[in-house]
């Protein structure tokens, strides 16, 4: 910063010497002096006049303390705001989620966030988590929450679930009978060859979940039908909980799911369902107090609400 430079010229403005600038200042007199000929060199123009055997600022003077001035005062509030800022007090956190994990987040997460830093600028960003992750490469996202398969070695992950690739049904769906409790299985477990001539609410190929979905079923030469294609997947378990069919889906938490007393979950017998459910921010990057406190909530809020807890 140019601070001392600055108190220079103000100091000899308000002694109106160089000698009581000086004795202000602890510099001596030659030395003063020299910076004063040397800054009125390089601006060009002179500074100050010496009337009377003081030192009176010329009109270029006066400009130059009026900007003193207004550059000491955004001095003043910068450093309050970084003072703000170090006690969470002040700032910004920009959040990325997958458009299944918005209500989740929104009702349980965000609530007692800003509770606590009510000061926070929080900004929610809801994309396909290829997007998240390059928002989140970029820096344009300080921290998101996705389905991890494979970990990228430029971000931090935090652990917020092991989950697993799983089909949600109606619980009058007949596929429900045809499941059976198997070891190791969160849930009853059916295998892909059960899933015959099936009914399915799929999503638009863009989607993690429709590859997962196509590898299931074109993989294993299923034949099956589509009841109906939805772009989001809160919508098509939704549809689910209208009986329109079987939906491939992550493990949600079924509460934020209108109609999620009629949902029921399956395990499916098959390679690569497992999947990490967590909290990514990239490796490097300057993280806030509050911006670990999200995640924090964010984790501890998660595990008070299973998936599978169906509310009133």
């Amino acid at each position: 910063m140019l601070n001392r430079e600055y108190e220079y010229v103000a100091a000899i403005a308000q002694e109106g010497t160089l000698s009581g600038a000086a004795l202000r200042l602890g510099v001596s007199q030659p030395a003063l002096t020299r910076f004063l000929q040397k800054e009125e060199t390089e601006l060009g123009t002179a500074l100050f006049q010496r009337i009377n055997n003081r030192m009176i600022p010329t009109y270029a003077g006066e400009c130059y303390l009026d900007y003193i001035e207004q550059i000491f005062l955004l001095q003043k509030r910068m450093m309050a705001t970084m003072a703000d800022i170090a006690k969470s007090d002040l700032g910004r956190l920009r959040v990325g989620i997958t458009g299944i994990r918005r209500p989740f987040t929104i009702f349980s997460v965000i609530p007692q966030f800003k509770k606590k830093y009510p000061e926070i600028d929080l900004t929610l960003s809801e994309c396909a988590s290829d997007d998240l992750e390059r928002m989140l490469e970029e820096l344009t996202l300080d921290c998101i929450a996705v389905n991890v398969t494979k970990q990228r070695e430029e971000f931090t992950y935090i652990p917020i679930a092991q989950e697993e690739y799983v089909l949600a049904v109606h619980k009058d769906d007949p596929l429900l009978g045809r499941a059976k409790k198997k070891k190791g299985s969160k849930y009853p477990s059916i295998r892909p060859d059960q899933l015959a001539d099936s009914s399915f609410i799929m999503l638009s190929r863009h989607h993690r979940i429709r590859q997962f979905a196509d590898a299931v079923l074109d993989g294993n030469r299923i034949p099956y039908h589509v009841s109906m294609t939805s772009r989001n997947l809160d919508s098509a378990l939704e549809a689910v909980a209208n009986n329109l069919g079987a939906t491939f889906t992550p493990e949600v938490q079924l509460a934020y799911i209108l109609g999620s007393k009629n949902i029921r979950y399956l395990s499916i017998d098959t390679p690569g369902t497992a999947y990490q459910f967590c909290l990514a921010y990239r490796k490097g990057a300057y993280l806030q107090p509050c911006a670990k406190d999200f995640m924090e909530l964010f984790q501890s809020a998660f595990h008070e609400h299973p998936p599978t807890e169906v509310w009133s």
